[in-house]
């Protein structure tokens, strides 16, 4: 596995906040919209452990769908409402996602520790781990 160097992680200065867990796990959280949720929505909630709000997304996704299948009139109506619909959470969830993580750390016992900016979270946890040796 290769890691980047400080200098080429500079370059990029994505921010990571950098959680440490009572066991001493580490936790990068990049600053901003999360891909992830936006693109996975419900998967992702359920990785990131956001229980609630993964079954409520899971659960209207599948509720869209079936009113999308079933509906016999006005199909095109129909459609865009539930993509629409579908579209709203899945911005909310690339816009908020990385907010409600952060707040799901915390309540579990992380502390916030340090903010570094590089280009991935596996780099930002690398580098984490190098400045925590060195000191």
């Amino acid at each position: 596995m290769s890691f980047y160097s400080m200098r080429e992680c500079e370059v990029y200065m994505n921010q990571f906040k950098m959680y440490v867990g009572q066991k001493g796990d580490i936790k990068a959280v990049k600053n901003g919209w999360c891909w992830t949720g936006f693109l996975f929505t419900y998967a992702w909630g359920a990785i990131s452990k956001l229980w609630s709000l993964s079954l409520f997304s899971f659960m209207l996704h599948f509720t869209l769908l079936i009113f999308m299948v079933t509906a016999e009139a006005n199909l095109e109506i129909v459609f865009n409402f539930t993509a629409g619909v579908w579209l709203v959470v899945k911005f909310f969830f690339g816009l908020k996602g990385n907010e409600l993580y952060e707040k799901a750390l915390l309540e579990s016992g992380y502390e916030l520790n340090d903010t570094i900016f590089c280009i991935n979270a596996e780099n930002a946890v690398y580098q984490f781990q190098s400045k925590q040796t060195a000191a």
